[in-house]
């Protein structure tokens, strides 16, 4: 829904966003998800309600699950989606936000991810590795890897999976489960983006900024912003990167890392979706969404 722009949002550098949109759930955000293709969104609350937006943050569907999910993923389509509830329970969820399978994973659950047509899904152990399964939830492979992966994302154009470690490790994964590679970090990482268009990985490394990496793993820029760099989304071909601090500050870089906008935010970012143009993000924050537009 339409919305007076917040004030701090015209008290940093650059320019202002031209339009600013609103969602508040019944209850505390607990996770997010974003269809890169579809434009939707979903949330899920502490209430375990299951909201499906549209792009401009209108509600279409909601239901409600009798816990609440602590992780959410969506295809890039919008036509398949998967949650976790509880330390191990994994969810199949259909594009009306119905339960089409449920699976007790043998471990906890640390990440996930779901491919762009939501056939193959990737299941981390929060003790390092983890499941591949199908759009059914049947096993397909396990996953080795050399620490415990934190942030996951699959490539759009190619069977492969990337994945970072809080600390200490980011690789690219195929669907066999086997390492395509694997490369040490010597920085703690927040968050993970993909650059898909080239396949680059985007880094929110804390206190060492932002760090690109190509398809093989090899760094390629060092981006460094005032803060602690916590969150970071990417448009499609990465021309458009935004960026959140644990300090509350909110930045719009283009590819060279030139500031375009910058302000700090009244809340916490939970976490940044890119439109695929970088034209807008929607901010998810503890109580409610906004959707900036440039």
């Amino acid at each position: 829904m339409p919305s007076a722009t917040p004030t701090w949002m015209n008290q940093g550098a650059g320019q202002a966003p031209d339009s600013v949109l609103t969602f508040r759930p019944e209850a505390t955000i607990t996770a997010f998800s974003g269809m890169l293709e579809g434009g939707d969104f979903v949330f899920a609350d502490q209430l375990g309600t299951l909201y499906r937006l549209d792009s401009l943050l209108n509600v279409t569907t909601l239901t409600r699950l009798q816990d609440p999910a602590r992780l959410l993923a969506w295809s890039a389509v919008g036509k398949r989606g998967i949650a976790v509830v509880g330390n191990s329970t994994l969810l199949g969820l259909s594009d009306k936000l119905k339960m089409d399978w449920s699976v007790d994973l043998p471990f906890v659950c640390s990440a996930i991810a779901i491919d762009p047509y939501g056939q193959y899904i990737f299941a981390a152990d929060a003790d390092g590795g983890g499941l591949l399964v199908n759009e059914r939830g049947k096993k397909i492979a396990p996953v080795t890897t050399l620490r415990r992966l934190a942030h996951v994302e699959f490539l759009v154009e190619e069977p492969v999976f990337f994945g970072a470690a809080e600390h200490g490790l980011l690789g690219a994964y195929s669907l066999n489960g086997k390492p395509m590679w694997e490369e040490t970090l010597w920085s703690n990482v927040g968050d993970l983006s993909l650059i898909q268009s080239s396949g680059k990985v985007a880094l929110a490394s804390l206190n060492h900024g932002l760090h690109i990496y190509n398809a093989n793993g090899e760094s390629t820029a060092t981006l460094v912003l005032d803060g602690t760099v916590q969150r970071i989304a990417c448009s499609y071909n990465g021309k458009v990167m935004y960026a959140g601090t644990v300090e509350n500050k909110l930045y719009r870089l283009d590819n060279s890392g030139h500031l375009l906008w910058a302000a700090e935010a009244d809340q916490p970012a939970l976490g940044l979706f890119a439109h695929p143009l970088g034209q807008s993000v929607v901010i998810c924050q503890e109580l409610a969404a906004l959707r900036l537009a440039w």
